[in-house]
């Protein structure tokens, strides 16, 4: 951040920073101006950028855009008055180009679409210091913008919860930045619900362009309140869209090509379990049962996306189990146990080399484990067993148990629950099973229907 004045040497501050203005020659940064107190202001910079300026007790205050402040935060393009001098805030040349590059070094590094997203976005937001934000992406199958990445966090789900459209769509049609510094007088803007509801005055819309064109747009607006963007902040937001296109291109074509490995791997876990006409479609239900349990123990979407992984790849190893062991009638011997259980370690190895099911793993191998250590394969006792495996553990019983099996008929739903109560604290672990206590009607329903 840099404050500059006309009668007044510049204030330069980065990251980190923390600096006293005033008349004394003790502050960091001595003036010798009548009008301010010996320590007349602080001003700091935390480690993502964010300014903040604080009234230290002096005599003719800290105006920021004309309002006299005790505390306040500093954005670029406001106007901070200390006494009688006037500083206007500006994004420092070598902080951007900073951090122009060390968001390339990142974005190429990085392969995961969304946190590549949220970088990005966060990265931009020390520049261009917007009061919302977006990354839009254009679905290649259907041709809508969808927002991807959104400051402040979650907040928003549409494009027209951002701004018009129609004014999204002309800058990636023209292939150019869009820039508004008044929406209540543009054509484009002034029927937007939205940018009249939230006060925008400013806004600006820079293209996401890849080799074969528009892949998306990055968005953000300043309200009523604030300066338009400067030219500087346009200029590096148009850096920074052609840096992250290229990258978000790439990580879109990861991600696809990571999407249509998954489905074929479960493509294949189902074809594993229509071998044997008794366990047809139990991937599915021990991943609904297990998503169930999750939501009841209230655990995070994150982690429901990888029990949702792990439930459809659970039994991926018995692949490698022979059909004489996995479709055996009767009960198994000992070698055959051996056998039908190394496709927990078979199903580790198969998967263990691809990104993204790393966070899979642990309940792949370990949903045959017990609370008290005599499962398989690692014989994990208690809290040594990863909390996705103990509940898949539940929900794989409670699968076993109420499907029909050649040796045996489907246990009643009372038996069932009976059994995983009996075993709780022995095989399984506690706090799953009283998750399924909670939510055993809904389990109940999804088996009866």
């Amino acid at each position: 951040m840099l404050l500059e004045s006309s009668c007044a040497p510049a204030i330069r501050l980065a990251p980190g920073d923390v600096k006293t203005v005033g008349r004394a020659t003790i502050a960091d940064i001595a003036v010798d101006e009548p009008s301010l107190s010996r320590l007349h202001a602080r001003v700091r910079v935390d480690a993502g950028g964010a300014v903040t300026i604080e009234d230290l007790g002096s005599t003719n205050g800290v105006f920021v855009n004309g309002t006299k402040r005790a505390v306040a935060a500093v954005r670029a393009g406001d106007t901070v008055r200390l006494g009688a001098l006037e500083y206007r805030a500006a994004a420092d040349e070598g902080t951007a180009v900073e951090a122009l590059l060390s968001t390339s070094r990142e974005i190429m590094a990085c392969g995961d679409l969304q946190a590549l997203l949220d970088r990005v976005l966060d990265r931009l937001k020390a520049i261009l210091t917007p009061d919302r934000s977006a990354i839009l992406l254009i679905d290649r199958a259907t041709g809508t913008l969808r927002p991807r990445s959104v400051r402040p966090a979650g907040a928003y789900g549409t494009v027209s919860e951002f701004a018009s459209s129609t004014a999204v769509r002309e800058s990636l049609a023209s292939c150019e930045v869009l820039v508004v510094d008044d929406a209540s007088a543009d054509a484009r803007l002034r029927d937007a619900v939205s940018v009249m509801q939230a006060g925008v005055r400013s806004t600006l819309c820079v293209p996401l362009m890849g080799r074969a064109g528009a892949i998306g747009a990055l968005y953000a607006d300043r309200t009523e309140l604030r300066e338009p963007f400067a030219p500087e902040q346009i200029e590096y937001a148009s850096a920074f869209a052609a840096q992250a296109a290229a990258a978000l291109e790439t990580a879109q074509l990861y991600d696809d090509r990571e999407q249509h490995f998954r489905l074929t791997l479960e493509t294949l876990a189902k074809a594993i379990d229509a071998r044997d006409r008794y366990t047809a479609g139990h991937s599915e239900r021990v991943t609904a049962y297990t998503l169930v349990l999750a939501r009841t123990m209230k655990l995070p979407d994150a982690d429901l996306d990888v029990l949702r992984r792990a439930g459809m790849l659970h039994d991926i190893g018995k692949v490698g189990v022979p059909d004489a062991v996995l479709l055996k009638a009767g009960p198994l011997d000992a070698a055959q146990r051996l056998i039908i259980e190394a496709h927990v370690t078979i199903g580790f190895e198969m998967l263990r080399g691809l990104p993204f099911v790393q966070d899979a793993l642990p309940s792949i191998r370990g949903h045959h484990e017990r609370w008290d250590g005599r499962g398989y394969p690692d014989k994990r006792a208690g809290d040594g067993i990863h909390l996705h495996a103990r509940i898949m553990a539940v929900a794989d019983s409670f699968d076993a148990m109420t499907s029909a099996r050649p040796y045996r008929n489907a246990l009643p739903l009372d038996e069932a629950a009976r059994r995983l109560r009996a075993n709780a604290g022995t095989q399984f672990d506690a706090t799953v099973v009283q998750a399924f206590d909670q939510a055993e009607a809904e389990l109940r329903s999804m088996v009866q229907s």
